[in-house]
């Protein structure tokens, strides 16, 4: 049956692209600020409009039905266009607002640069909440679609990325490290560490998904000191965690490097070579660039970024 436009209540658009995006009334409910009854009641109205039940329960997890699929995607470019065309005319008080922004990050981010924001958020914006989930392949896609709000990530990814896709992306740097080698405190070297050195040792890096690309491995093989690593972790916060008792020689930002020395005991070391600087970027998609809220967030994230000023490598 056709839906007629002008017997659609509009308000239900809001509350079907929670539950499309959240897959329960709960969280849906939280998201938008109001009680579980009244999105259950809402539910039940989308339920009949589309005659369809878009929500099935599976095991002990709610599923989304075929139709509610296929309804994702077009529902959420609709809210995403109408909010658009309406925020240059909106305004926004970030003490009294209550919403919601989502932010894709890894975790190096999470423990650098996010604690920072959350006090920011904190002290200016208490009815604001940050949703942050991690970086993936996806994520991306997730901004295109509107799924995430931002995505924090090192430049070189941003630039692959706006080359595939030049009219979607905004963005600007939000912070700088550089990167430092590092070893367990026990490690048998100790000195500069030269080309020599490195290649004498095995080597651990990250790989991030199915992304193997990082910024340090890059210039290493430029520098032709790239060689088959003996181990590749998750992360960088995770590869710090595996160097005690043994050899092996990691590469990872200077900030959670010296985060993480004192209590794991690792030792920082000059690379063996002049190492690129390390960008993150703050990315979002061109349709938020004149909505109010998003442009406070964003500005409160680049400005915390900027606090944290720049970054000198590792002692030698």
């Amino acid at each position: 049956m056709a839906l007629s436009l002008t017997q659609f209540d509009l308000n239900l658009l809001v509350v079907l692209d929670a539950l499309l995006t959240e897959k329960s009334v709960t969280r849906a409910a939280e998201r938008l600020f109001v009680t579980q009854p009244a999105v259950s009641g809402s539910l039940a109205r989308l339920r009949d409009i589309f005659e369809d039940p878009l929500l099935v329960r599976v095991g002990r997890e709610m599923e989304l039905t075929v139709r509610a699929r296929a309804l994702a995607g077009p529902v959420r470019e609709a809210l995403l266009m109408v909010k658009a065309a309406l925020g240059s005319e909106e305004s926004f008080d970030p003490a009294e607002t209550k919403c919601e922004f989502r932010i894709a990050m890894t975790d190096y981010c999470s423990m650098t640069i996010l604690p920072r924001i959350v006090r920011e958020l904190s002290a200016r914006a208490p009815g604001i909440e940050l949703a942050v989930e991690g970086l993936v392949n996806k994520s991306f896609d997730r901004l295109e679609t509107g799924e995430i709000d931002f995505l924090l990530t090192v430049v070189e990814r941003t630039l692959l990325m706006h080359s595939r896709h030049p009219d979607m992306l905004r963005g600007a740097d939000a912070f700088e490290d550089c990167y430092t080698c590092v070893v367990a405190a026990d490690h048998p070297f100790d000195g500069a560490l030269t080309p020599e050195d490195f290649r004498a040792y095995p080597n651990a890096t990250v790989s991030f998904g199915e992304n193997t690309f990082t910024t340090d491995r890059a210039a290493y093989e430029h520098g032709g000191l790239d060689q088959s690593p003996a181990l590749i972790a998750p992360s960088f916060s995770s590869l710090l965690f595996q160097l005690q008792g043994t050899t092996l020689i990691g590469t990872v930002p200077n900030r959670l490097a010296e985060m993480f020395a004192p209590m794991l005991g690792v030792r920082l070391l000059e690379p063996p070579i002049r190492l690129p600087t390390l960008t993150e970027r703050l990315n979002w998609h061109v349709r938020s660039d004149a909505d109010p809220g998003h442009s406070w967030m964003r500005n409160l994230i680049l400005d915390v970024g900027r606090s944290m000023g720049p970054r000198k490598g590792a002692p030698a």
